[in-house]
């Protein structure tokens, strides 16, 4: 399946939604601050948004131990992948495209009652790897206001891996106070598989995948602003051009912009 024809395909799809499932998925996300969205995108593209994601996995490990061989060290013991939107870009047709797929925000605008926006910055979207092995994912809130991810592999119940949330929470910057967070708001815990699709609104969301015990875990994630987000950004941009300009010798406060 070529990208164009991945994204006409969900295209298609998307024009055919059916509003009352938008509904439900909205009422879904004001309470609980997740959504189940596997209905958004039809088995064929999420196939193939995850072939590209296990590609772009493959192609790192692959380079990372071409440099460990070049190098003449031991083989590393194997670690947690991130892979940046840099090399999705440089990697990958689908992902991008369907990231910029407007009838898709569209949709994650009327789940989320509110604008959902491109990321401001270079961080759109990114492929994760975690192992059993790997060190735990710890509680936290991300930066922007919404993350949505296609679940790629996972590890069956049984052996742990879920994601867990604590929704309606007020994020903490510097994450000092996420234990007085978790004992005093209730924790919900979310089975997910292979092929599913989720929105979070993940700054007002405490959320973390639970530890496991055997196999990995390969997510594809894109992050999404909203307009306040969009507001910060644009406000810490006036503050630091405006920080620069007096250390440069204008003696007024120019606001700027970018």
């Amino acid at each position: 399946m070529q990208p164009n024809s991945t994204l006409d395909t969900a295209r298609r799809h998307l024009s055919r939604i059916d509003p009352a499932a938008l509904t439900h998925a909205r009422d879904r996300l004001a309470e609980s601050g997740i959504a189940r969205l596997g209905f958004l995108l039809p088995h064929r593209v999420k196939r193939m948004l995850a072939a590209e994601a296990l590609t772009l996995v493959d192609h790192h490990r692959q380079w990372d131990e071409s440099r460990e061989n070049a190098e003449g060290g031991e083989p590393a013991a194997r670690q947690r992948i991130d892979i940046g939107s840099q090399e999705v870009r440089g990697g990958a047709q689908a992902i991008p495209l369907l990231y910029d797929c407007e009838p898709l925000r569209h949709m994650l605008s009327v789940v989320a009652d509110e604008s959902v926006l491109p990321h401001p910055v270079a961080r759109r979207y990114g492929v994760s790897r975690r192992h059993h092995s790997d060190d735990p994912g710890r509680w936290h809130w991300d930066d922007y206001a919404f993350a949505f991810i296609l679940v790629v592999e996972c590890p069956p119940l049984q052996d742990g891996g879920f994601v867990q949330t604590v929704a309606h929470t007020r994020r903490d910057w510097d994450h000092s106070d996420i234990y007085r967070t978790l004992t005093r708001n209730p924790i919900r815990s979310w089975e997910l598989n292979p092929g599913d699709l989720y929105l979070i609104r993940a700054d007002t969301t405490l959320h973390r995948v639970h530890p496991f015990a055997h196999g990995r875990r390969t997510i594809l994630s894109m992050a999404f602003a909203s307009r306040a987000d969009i507001e910060r950004e644009q406000s810490s941009s006036t503050r630091r051009c405006g920080f620069t300009q007096r250390a440069s010798g204008y003696d007024e406060y120019d606001t700027v912009i970018t």
